[in-house]
């Protein structure tokens, strides 16, 4: 490979990798923007910031997978029948989707 050719492969593979880097961002920015939006941080706190009545979103990817966090969304009273966090399931699904992968992203 002569140095043209790996100058130009180095550079085509930077522009790979910010392009996946702006997509990754603009998803971690979609589910801090729902996450705010739907009023989470009332009750759980992120990167402390927010309320103390549920635990904290901090590390939630370690603790739960994808399914786990989707199920307890979607229905909280599944996990704990005692619990005063409402269900989203109302929510879109594509939204559903960006807060949990969101939220699984959390490690």
């Amino acid at each position: 490979m002569t140095k043209r050719q790996h100058a130009k492969a180095l550079a085509l593979a930077c522009l790979f990798a910010l392009a996946a880097a702006t997509q990754v961002s603009a998803e971690d920015a979609r589910g801090r923007e729902l996450l705010n939006a739907l009023g989470c941080k009332a009750c759980h706190q992120l990167e402390g910031s927010g309320g103390a009545l549920g635990p904290a979103l901090d590390g939630v990817g370690q603790r739960l997978g994808a399914e786990q966090i989707n199920k307890q969304i979607t229905e909280p009273a599944s996990a704990n029948p005692s619990t005063m966090m409402p269900s989203y399931a109302h929510i879109p699904e594509e939204d559903l989707k960006a807060l949990v992968d969101f939220l699984a992203t959390l490690k």
